[in-house]
């Protein structure tokens, strides 16, 4: 490991110290962030080592000869079931894997569960602001929810077509010294990999590709909706922002009964102390291009609101004169007075029954 790679190890644990403790790490490749010497780690992979380096043959980015032996291939079963042997874990590290796994929920709960209580899992996540992903929005929840509604183990439609129809080839340093060159870049895929792709997901392949597409903020608003609708035990331990000329950010969750996060908090700091390139107006213009709307639709929604509640007060307060009227009412008409005249009230009412039928007698004879 170079001293690079020891630098992104260091900032992706975050302090934790995993000497004599046992853990897995999802997806290490070539170039795993927990050494077998230093810990009582397992590797875990789609695939056996034999069947990676044929997969990467030829890429210069993974040297075949350095991907480390699997020691858990996992396929489709629970992640608890897969690592039964070895549970429950302290730890579980995972670089650039949860922006693939197609339901997002069912993972980090699977996940929890092959950790012990007060267990970490360890997250590098792709900020899509620095990488292919720039011009893909980040994942709706509605979407999120439907993958783990439906369990999800290959990618939906959704977001195989929007990787193919959006990603472009990025340069991350780029970027940063000045966000308008992204619209220098070209799109990655020519639009007959849209059909081709649709093909397979018809045909039932599996389509690798990210599935999920995050900024800081908008991880954590994720989690957020995942705890509230879900009851996901998580809480955030550590994190790191996306550093000034990098493409991913840290995370690190503890295994807990109940969270007790206070996850908008999280994700409002987030946004506040996410840095930006210096020339920062196309970024804006690109990662908000409806703030001016949205903050029109909210100034409205407040009006709305005040109105509402005012009406609601007119309402309350007539109903509550209404009651009032109604118990003088029937508290008259149970009284002896009231009683007591009902024949001479009688006598009016045919009084003005005889005279209003005279009147309208007259008018038709005129």
């Amino acid at each position: 490991m170079d001293e690079l790679q020891r630098r992104r190890r260091d900032a992706i644990l975050q302090g934790l110290d995993v000497t004599g403790r046992r853990g897995a790490e999802i997806g290490p490749l070539s170039r795993p962030l927990v050494a077998k010497g230093e810990s009582e780690v397992y590797y875990v992979d789609h695939c056996s080592a034999e069947q990676l380096r044929e997969k990467y043959h030829g890429d210069p980015n993974v040297p075949p000869d350095d991907i480390v032996d699997v020691d858990f291939i996992w396929s489709d079963q629970p992640a608890k079931e897969l690592l039964r042997s070895v549970c429950p874990l302290d730890y579980v590290v995972a670089s650039h894997v949860i922006e693939h796994v197609p339901d997002l929920v069912g993972w980090l709960h699977e996940m929890r569960e092959t950790l012990r209580d007060g267990g970490s899992l360890v997250l590098a996540v792709p900020d899509k602001r620095f990488t292919f992903d720039a011009y893909r929005r980040t994942s709706a929840m509605e979407e999120i929810r439907l993958a783990y509604k439906e369990r999800r183990r290959r990618p939906g439609l959704r977001p195989i077509m929007d990787h193919f129809a959006n990603v472009v080839r990025a340069d991350t340093w780029a970027l940063w010294d000045d966000y308008a060159k992204l619209d220098e870049f070209p799109f990655f895929h020519d639009p007959s990999f849209l059909s081709l792709a649709a093909r397979h997901y018809a045909e039932g392949r599996y389509v690798d590709v990210h599935c999920w597409v995050f900024t800081p903020w908008s991880f954590f608003d994720v989690l957020g909706q995942a705890v509230k609708e879900t009851g996901l035990g998580f809480d955030l331990e550590s994190f790191q922002t996306t550093s000034s000329h990098d493409l991913e950010f840290y995370v690190r969750l503890a295994r807990v009964a109940r969270s007790t996060t206070d996850w908008e908090r999280e994700a409002v700091l987030a946004r506040a102390g996410a840095l930006w390139p210096e020339a920062l107006g196309r970024a804006a213009e690109l990662m908000e291009p409806r703030s001016a709307q949205l903050a029109a639709r909210a100034n409205e929604l407040g009006e709305l609101k005040a109105q509402l509640a005012e009406a609601r007060q007119r309402a309350e307060s007539a109903e509550a004169r209404s009651a009032q009227l109604e118990s003088r009412v029937a508290a008259l008409e149970g009284s002896t007075s009231w009683q007591v005249t009902a024949p001479i009230r009688a006598v009016v009412r045919t009084w003005r029954g005889e005279t209003r039928g005279r009147t309208v007698a007259n008018r038709s004879r005129a």
